[in-house]
C-alpha cells in the first residue's frame, strides 16, 4: 500500500509539472486528498509535494480573481 500511494504521488507531481500553467491548479484537490490518505496512513510527505500543493491553491485563488470584472 506504502508503494502505491508513493508511486500515485509521484505520477501525480509529474502530471502537474507537465500540466498547463494557467490550468494545473485544477489538481490542488487531488494532491490534497493524495497528501491527506498519506498522512492518515503515517506515511510522510516531502517537503516539496507540501509546498506544490500550497503553490496549486494559490495559483486557484488567483484563477478565480481572473475573470472578475473591475
Amino acid at each position: 500500500m506504502t508503494t502505491d500511494l508513493t508511486t500515485r504521488l509521484l505520477t501525480l507531481k509529474d502530471e502537474i509539472r507537465e500540466a498547463n500553467p494557467d490550468t494545473r491548479h485544477a489538481f490542488a484537490p487531488q494532491l490534497g486528498q493524495l497528501i491527506e490518505m498519506m498522512e492518515s496512513k503515517g506515511l510522510s510527505v516531502p517537503a516539496d509535494i507540501h509546498d506544490l500543493h500550497e503553490d496549486l491553491v494559490n495559483e486557484s485563488i488567483e484563477a478565480q480573481f481572473d475573470n472578475m470584472p473591475v
